[in-house]
């Protein structure tokens, strides 16, 4: 997923605030924390977020004053920044203006709808342009697939599902909550299998909330925006997965499981039902409770 450049000077009219720095050309906006490609332009808002301002992929940050003078005076040459009293604010304020005032985000993505061979979609449900499905998928009744959302093949989609819905990115402008904008998109690879009324996510930026190949949900499942989810697992019922949390393959997530956001539950490890995971999973672990707690080790299934 490739977005259009902008020049940081043309950055700085539509802000109303001079830069310092070169004038760069960025190809995309994206947190700090976040696994970033290419020249991005992010902004930080506590000191502890610094040390990410050391990939060489960021070419702007968007910063207030303090932050600015605890800078190394090396990185000092490599990023152009904004000084600014609300980084948040400024940066929000900069994506959506690029959203709703320019083609930044959607210049270069696909715009057609491409469908293979030996697909079957249901009359009822919903496929947006710009949605590229491969060969040998079903799409059951009133599923609903949007812009962005590439579908594998061999995929299986049943009644009610939504890939690629907006996400839920709250911030707060003057005590009174807003939602942010969502423009990435939704993989699903081969030999998925989706369950009815499953809703996944959109990414937040560029890039793609992923379903790793022949991954099998259940219904009533929620996928937050930017995670990932690798080959073979299997959520089960009323999963949730919150903001940019990572399954490595194999992982067994039982019903009503909770995944907090920017975690990771690692390879072939089960999650048990009703059980909430609050810090890192490591792989072949059998983890059950609120808050989970590890409790033994798995086997190969």
């Amino acid at each position: 997923m490739t977005f259009r450049n902008i020049l940081i000077q043309d950055v700085s009219k539509i802000l109303g605030i001079d830069f310092l720095g070169k004038n760069v050309a960025i190809n995309a906006l994206n947190l700090a924390n976040r696994e970033l490609k290419g020249n991005n332009l992010t902004y930080v808002s506590h000191e502890n977020y610094l040390r990410y301002l050391e990939q060489d992929e960021i070419v702007c940050a968007l910063v207030t004053e303090e932050h600015f003078l605890l800078l190394e005076p090396e990185l000092r040459k490599k990023i152009t920044f904004f000084l600014v009293d609300s980084p948040e604010k400024e940066f929000y304020s900069l994506h959506h203006y690029l959203y709703e005032k320019t083609d930044f985000y959607y210049s270069n993505l696909e715009t057609k709808l491409i469908i293979g061979e030996n697909v079957v979609i249901h009359p009822t449900a919903v496929v947006e342009d710009g949605v590229i499905i491969k060969n040998n998928v079903q799409i059951g009744p009133n599923a609903v697939i949007h812009t962005g959302s590439i579908i594998g093949n061999n995929v299986v989609i049943n009644s009610g599902v939504i890939i690629g819905e907006e996400g839920f990115q709250v911030l707060y402008n003057d005590d009174i909550p807003y939602l942010i904008k969502h423009v990435g998109g939704v993989k699903i690879h081969d030999n998925v299998s989706i369950g009815a009324n499953t809703c996944i996510a959109k990414s937040l930026f560029d890039g793609y909330t992923e379903i790793g190949a022949s991954t099998k949900i259940d219904n009533l499942v929620s996928i937050a925006h930017n995670c990932k989810i690798g080959k073979n697992c299997v959520l089960t019922s009323g999963v949730i997965m919150t903001g940019s949390s990572l399954l490595d393959d194999g992982v067994w997530l039982a019903p009503n499981a909770v995944v907090l956001n920017k975690l990771t539950v690692g390879k072939e490890s089960l999650i048990g039902a009703l059980s909430l995971v609050t810090k890192n999973v490591e792989k072949y672990t059998k983890a059950f409770g609120l808050p989970a707690i590890k409790k033994g080790i798995t086997v190969r299934r």
